[in-house]
């Protein structure tokens, strides 16, 4: 029985977690200072300090040195779509001759097996590269939210609310002690 109730409760444990984990959603922050600009995720902010996490390491900025902080969302997936469309067979490029067969309306015959491989392909390598173009614009374009702190303390507590809902430990914290204790309390 024991050992029943330890696989079931590890299973809602793992299950809680990956919901968890999925639901957090980062965000890049880019933070102005008046001698340089660091770029990283948004990890924690608090009345004292901001906590970004570039590549290299973990930087803790006062807000009386913050200028200017950029909070862009990062989308990761891009849907491709079909900007050109090759259909040489296309109905309305058809009509019905006198013999009542089809035929093209301006009198032009079918392509043959080149020109159409050819057209698809040629179609295709624009589709690919206008959707590349395209994501990469949606990248730098993406939505996002500017807070001017001008080195002020109490500019930099005004927007704190802000902050602290783009970080990752706020995203994190409210599943995890919140609907999880109350649903174990509950007996789920």
């Amino acid at each position: 029985m024991k050992k029943r109730l330890y696989q079931i409760t590890t299973a809602l444990l793992c299950f809680v977690g990956s919901n968890v984990s999925a639901q957090v959603k980062p965000y890049l922050a880019v933070v102005r200072t008046s001698g340089q600009t660091v770029k990283g995720l948004l990890y924690q902010a608090s009345a004292d300090s901001i906590c970004v996490k570039t590549e290299e390491s973990t930087v803790f900025l006062c807000p009386d040195n913050i200028k200017t902080i950029k909070i862009k969302e990062i989308s990761k997936n891009s849907k491709y779509r079909k900007y050109l469309n090759y259909d040489p067979y296309n109905d309305r490029l058809l009509k019905v001759s006198k013999k009542m067969k089809p035929v093209r309306k301006w009198g032009e015959q079918d392509p043959t097996i080149e020109e159409e491989l050819s057209g698809r392909i040629i179609t295709e390598f624009y589709n690919a590269a206008l959707n590349g173009l395209a994501s990469s614009v949606r990248i730098m374009n993406g939505s996002s939210e500017f807070l001017e702190v001008n080195f002020d303390k109490k500019t930099y507590g005004k927007e704190l609310n802000t902050l602290v809902n783009y970080s990752i430990v706020k995203q994190m914290k409210p599943d995890i002690t919140g609907s999880t204790q109350q649903s174990l309390a509950k007996g789920d």
